[in-house]
């Protein structure tokens, strides 16, 4: 099955196989939709995706927790499994000629064959307004001592104003009056590198967000990809086919033909305002700050719109999700740079803080060389937590994890921290025996297992 083209068309899968449930009742967007969102995304599996078909004071349906399982992604994405991203992703860097991953990286997806179509006009522009449409916006205000409303899954599009490929990325926004939002921009942000670019030339930097459109767009934009790599091209390799995009009011940039919202306007160099609190990953508030300032210019959207959006707090939560893609598809791009490693988790509860647990082939002099590379990389340059495994370790278990961790690592010589991060090599290089059945009695007990009155799996 090819992944879906937008999320009209996710949402069509997922009334298919039941994992849709509308809300018909009347449910205020502020407080009372995050309220429900939270707690089904706490439910196990996940819970069903949501639509709120009546959110008070507003006249646009409401969706949430469409990526919050594992069974979503790949609906979204269209492939079986996750782990088959990987795969793909393997194969594609090892036919892309020689280098580093994030070399081969951008001369795979530079293809012509990945580059997004362009047309005049798409359902993105099929009505347009201003201010009247922006108010219109059903966005949530989640928690209690958040600043105010905001939009959660957007698809910010910057670029440099030198040239070179635009960058679309996730960047929450807080909507502060009629035509004017608070744009939250990391430290590490693409778009904030672009930003510095305009205001050294005393500038306005052009903005355009989308809201919705294709879910392969959606995943790409939330991934760690090197800065070469185009999301929109990523994209369209994800999903198999190229995305088709409408050129946006500044010349430079493109949106989504299938978004149902795009939102249109500039930053000026210095202007700011004070954006937040804002309830997050760590169960505690971001404290406000100054972000840049937005001026929306123009806004379109489809014929009766949906208004995309996801809660952000302690997980587990959809966007925690989100971010298990990356896990599972830039597996081979760690592995092209340190082939050592077998496999890694990104556990769900520290999965922002990018806590990661690697199992690899660890030479007998030790883990410790190979951890220090590891911590070298982009993909976990930044983890708070790196914890190294021996290759026989499944990572995908965090309490084996635990236990090794635990028991195996030399308190003296495997751990120590570095900026404020922490290492532990728990890859346990000594040859002390290990406790475990002798293998010629395992194997009659389970020969004769259903003698003892025990069931045997299938």
């Amino acid at each position: 099955m090819s992944a879906p083209g937008d999320l009209r068309q996710l949402l069509e899968r997922l009334t298919v196989r039941g994992e849709l449930h509308r809300i018909d009742a009347a449910v205020d967007p502020r407080l009372e939709i995050a309220a429900i969102i939270d707690r089904i995304c706490k439910e196990p599996g996940g819970g069903p995706a949501l639509c709120f078909e009546n959110p008070t004071g507003f006249a646009v349906p409401v969706l949430a927790n469409l990526f919050g399982s594992a069974g979503r992604l790949t609906l979204a994405l269209g492939v079986p499994a996750l782990d088959e991203l990987g795969a793909k992703l393997g194969a594609a860097l090892a036919g892309a000629g020689p280098g580093s991953g994030a070399q081969r990286m951008e001369r795979c997806f530079a293809a012509p064959a990945w580059q997004p179509r362009l047309a005049a006009t798409g359902p993105c522009r099929e009505v347009q307004g201003g201010a009247d449409l922006l108010k219109a916006l059903p966005a949530l205000h989640s928690w209690p001592g958040d600043g105010g409303r905001y939009l959660t899954l957007p698809l910010v599009f910057t670029r440099h104003p030198e040239g070179g490929a635009a960058n679309c990325g996730i960047y929450r926004l807080q909507l502060f009056d009629d035509d004017t939002l608070g744009l939250h921009l990391g430290p590490h942000a693409d778009a904030r590198r672009h930003l510095a670019a305009w205001q050294e030339r005393g500038e306005a930097m052009p903005v355009a967000v989308a809201l919705g459109g294709p879910p392969a767009l959606l995943l790409a934009a939330g991934l760690p990809l090197p800065a070469t790599v185009a999301e929109t091209s990523f994209a369209g390799w994800l999903q198999g086919r190229p995305l088709d995009l409408v050129p946006a009011f500044d010349p430079g940039l493109a949106v989504p033909s299938l978004a149902e919202y795009v939102i249109e306007g500039v930053v000026h160099p210095g202007e700011l305002r004070l954006e937040g609190p804002f309830g997050n990953h760590t169960g505690q508030y971001v404290p406000a700050a100054p972000a840049p300032l937005l001026r929306v210019a123009q806004v379109s959207r489809r014929r009766q719109p949906l208004y995309p959006c996801t809660v952000v707090g302690p997980p587990p939560m959809e966007d925690c999700w989100l971010a298990k893609v990356g896990e599972r598809l830039l597996l081979p791009l760690l592995q092209l740079d340190c082939p050592e490693v077998v496999d890694w988790n990104l556990p769900i509860e520290t999965i922002f803080h990018g806590a990661a647990l690697v199992a690899a082939r660890v030479p007998a002099k030790g883990g410790r060389a190979l951890l220090e590379r590891l911590r070298r990389h982009p993909l976990l340059a930044r983890a708070r937590l790196l914890v190294l495994f021996d290759q026989g370790v499944d990572v995908q278990q965090p309490a084996t994890c635990y236990w090794q961790a635990l028991n195996r690592v030399d308190p003296e010589e495997g751990i120590w921290s570095r900026d404020g991060l922490l290492n532990i090599d728990a890859s346990d290089s000594r040859t002390a025996p290990v406790v475990g059945a002798e293998p010629g009695t395992a194997a009659r007990i389970a020969e004769r297992w259903r003698e003892f009155g025990f069931s045997t799996p299938d």
